[in-house]
């Protein structure tokens, strides 16, 4: 008899515990047992459930194929290119769906001032304050540019000035190969429409538009030519006034 107790307590156990399945010591073929049970009619047989299970299935979603990095730098060039002004450029730049950098911008940096002046002032990607105003050489950085000019009896409005990256990189970090790639075409056809005779370029920009792996301290300072299509133009690399406000000794 206690025996018996103890077996109803360990049972009891069991439930409190939330065992619902018990377990012998060979394992048991389920589809084994499945084939045996009898099947009534009118009930879907095993063979036809996935075709019911299919028919309920949801449609795949079609994606759009995501261009590859050669297609994109193809077709920059080719838009580019089939820009026969400026304005066209600023639409095209404003459409172009194929850099990263343009789905988290607030604004597409594009130019300001005078096409085809003497002199074109270029930045390098956009500031926080480019970003949020859309105009280049934005906020304090343009407020030193606008006095470096007038030194040399400049006012902003008698130059031209552009970017030549448009958009402004997450967190302010610097441009990838990539995207560098995927703008420069229409920063190059940019300055073949405003056929500059001078170019300032600030900062990054020079080794940008150079195509040169080599820092601002090494290329500010000395004259180079550019020569785009039929526009040959002479540029000089100096420092960015955004540089020079966080390092006023280099000025």
């Amino acid at each position: 008899m206690q025996s018996e107790i103890d077996m109803a307590a360990l049972l009891r156990f069991y439930l409190d515990a939330g065992v619902t399945e018990t377990i012998g010591e060979e394992p048991i073929n389920r589809c084994q047992l499945a084939a045996r049970q009898p099947i009534s009619p009118g009930a879907p047989s095993a063979r036809q459930t996935p075709a019911v299970k299919s028919a309920h299935k949801k449609p795949a979603i079609q994606t759009a194929p995501v261009p590859s990095l050669a297609e994109g730098i193809r077709e920059a060039h080719e838009i580019a290119r089939n820009c026969e002004n400026i304005d066209a450029l600023r639409h095209a730049l404003e459409n172009f769906e194929h850099c990263s950098l343009k789905k988290l911008a607030s604004h597409t940096v594009f130019a300001e001032g005078t096409p085809g002046a003497t002199l074109m002032v270029i930045d390098r990607q956009p500031s926080s304050d480019e970003d949020r105003s859309g105009h280049p050489f934005s906020g304090a950085a343009g407020q030193l540019l606008d006095k470096m000019l007038a030194a040399i009896g400049f006012e902003r409005s008698d130059g031209y000035l552009a970017g030549v990256i448009p958009w402004r990189p997450p967190g302010g970090r610097a441009p990838t190969d990539e995207e560098r790639a995927l703008c420069l075409p229409f920063a190059l056809r940019h300055i073949e429409l405003a056929k500059p005779t001078f170019i300032l370029a600030c900062g990054e920009a020079a080794g940008y538009l150079l195509d040169r792996r080599i820092g601002i301290n090494k290329l500010r300072g000395v004259w180079n030519d550019l020569q785009i299509g039929d526009v040959h133009a002479r540029m000089l690399p100096i420092f960015h006034p955004a540089f020079l406000i966080e390092q006023p000794g280099s000025k």
